[in-house]
């Protein structure tokens, strides 16, 4: 028997605690970014696309490297660990699937880019998965 509309209320709010891992995202994300298209990841450039003080992105660096997804040192830029770029990766890939089918529904490039960022901390996995292939599935009948 299906649960009931307030016990399925009641689990998504107790799945919003997860929600707490979703800055250390965004900072993992934006390091990857910046490894990728500059080869390193200064703290300034972390805080002012964040829109944070550079404060915070020390704390936060500090917190990652205690969980080994970056290597930081005071006064040098941070550097993705192998566990660090894996969820890096992960985390571009699915925003990846959602700008592909935010695109496909017709939404402009930079809503759609930013719909993506949003959605992609909210959306598990195999909601985005089948949402993805649902889309290939679309477009395969589409041809």
């Amino acid at each position: 028997m299906p649960r009931d509309r307030l016990e399925l209320l009641a689990e998504a709010h107790r799945r919003k605690k997860r929600f707490a891992s979703m800055a250390e995202e965004d900072y993992i994300e934006v390091i990857y970014e910046l490894e990728k298209s500059h080869g390193y990841a200064q703290p300034t450039d972390i805080a002012r696309i964040l829109g944070v003080t550079p404060a915070s992105v020390t704390n936060m660096l500090k917190r990652l490297e205690e969980k080994g997804l970056v290597e930081y040192r005071r006064y040098r830029n941070p550097k993705l660990t192998r566990r660090g770029e894996e969820l890096a990766s992960r985390i571009s890939r699915r925003h990846g699937m959602l700008l592909e089918l935010f695109l496909a529904l017709g939404v402009d490039e930079e809503r759609a880019n930013i719909e993506a960022e949003l959605a992609e901390h909210f959306l598990s996995d195999e909601t985005i998965e089948k949402l993805y292939m649902f889309l290939k599935k679309c477009m395969e009948t589409r041809d």
